[in-house]
């Protein structure tokens, strides 16, 4: 675990702490939290780039999901098999988008670990991140990405809930890689997937709207057995 001073997403969930969201929506909405589930919290993208794109990170601070330990990994994969099928009834389809950051090369233009989960098709992301000359790996699951935080290099990750598919993230290519990615496959062109330069209120407002009911339906369903739907 490193430290978290000066990480934007470690700052927003600290009491107290500077954050940006609140900067930005100045009390609407006064939280962009959805669940705060097993040591996880769910919140909406500070600039979705959809209606539905939402962030998972841990609580504690870590460079990536890589980086989580044993109990950690499991924990997501309860959650995870909890969330998808609540978040695909709600926005149709659900893939998971990762920059995981090295000590090394912290990459990531937020270095305390996240998950995008947005309502796009997984496999034209990644073959988008084929056709810009990275070279993808199969995973078995996603606690394979432990390999990659352990010889601290940084990494792109894709998974649809059926596959899950790993690039190498050490050379550069443009930045917010993959929110460019995904806003490529919306119709959008630089620098509309910029976070930083497009603020889309009106999606986050969208988004807090058809998720108001998740941390409900996510608590008691957080430690269900996982399904073969994230394995």
């Amino acid at each position: 675990m490193s430290t978290c001073d000066g990480a934007e997403l470690c700052d927003e969930m600290r009491p107290g702490g500077v954050s940006t969201f609140a900067a930005t929506y100045r009390g609407e909405p006064p939280s962009r939290e959805i669940a705060s589930v097993a040591g996880f919290r769910l919140i909406a993208d500070l600039s979705p780039l959809t209606v539905g794109h939402l962030l998972l990170l841990p609580e504690v601070h870590h460079l990536s999901f890589g980086h989580l330990d044993a109990p950690h990994l499991e924990r997501v994969r309860l959650l995870v098999s909890a969330l998808r099928p609540l978040y695909v009834a709600t926005f149709g389809q659900m893939t998971i988008l990762e920059h995981g950051s090295s000590s090394a090369i912290p990459s990531a233009c937020i270095t305390h670990a996240h998950w995008h989960l947005l309502p796009v098709d997984g496999s034209r992301a990644t073959a988008a991140m084929a056709r810009d000359g990275l070279t993808g790996v199969e995973l078995p699951d996603f606690t394979a990405l432990r390999r990659f935080a352990a010889a601290d290099r940084p990494y792109y990750y894709c998974c649809d809930g059926n596959s899950h598919v790993l690039f190498d993230a050490e050379r550069r290519i443009r930045s917010q890689y993959l929110r460019s990615v995904v806003g490529i496959m919306l119709g959008m062109t630089d620098p509309e997937w910029d976070w930083s330069v497009v603020i889309r209120k009106d999606f986050l407002r969208a988004t807090m709207v058809a998720t108001r009911d998740w941390r409900r339906r996510l608590m008691p369903g957080a430690g269900a057995p996982a399904s073969a739907a994230f394995r």
